[in-house]
């Protein structure tokens, strides 16, 4: 029995005898109909149906339309052009009030203790930046 595969990145069919057959070291299988589907995916990582040249893309545009044709016109309503039927009804009893919140006070601030001797620090030494005079210089030649 002959088998028609179909290539792992583009989607289309693959002919008996024709394309490749990828085996990654985890097990997974892929089939690819040219070199440049296989270079594509593998080594540049680019995804199939974002390619407008790819039968996937055309695959998955096809299911988008088709999923969009199947949703209500008008929106949520369900109705032609949003209208909704005016239905007179018992009046609304208002909501309820938000609750009122309450101030806590805050509490009161703790002065901060001063560390103990042994873990202070010694301050460090201030430098000065004035620049050492210059040692002897030879003499310049006339």
């Amino acid at each position: 029995m002959v088998v028609k595969r179909q290539c792992s990145f583009c989607a289309a069919e693959i002919e008996p005898g024709t394309g490749m057959m990828f085996v990654k070291r985890d097990g997974t299988i892929f089939h690819f109909c040219t070199s440049s589907c296989r270079k594509q995916q593998l080594h540049l990582g680019r995804v199939g149906h974002r390619l407008k040249w790819t039968r996937a893309h055309a695959l998955k545009k096809a299911a988008d339309r088709s999923a969009a044709a199947a949703r209500p016109v008008g929106g949520k309503s369900g109705l032609r052009g949003g209208k909704r039927d005016r239905i007179t009804s018992a009046p609304k009893t208002p909501a309820p009030a938000p609750p009122v919140e309450v101030p806590t006070p805050a509490p009161a601030p703790v002065a901060p203790t001063p560390p103990a001797a042994e873990e202070s620090k010694p301050a460090p030494k201030p430098r000065s930046r004035a620049k050492k005079p210059a040692a002897d210089k030879p003499a310049a030649k006339e």
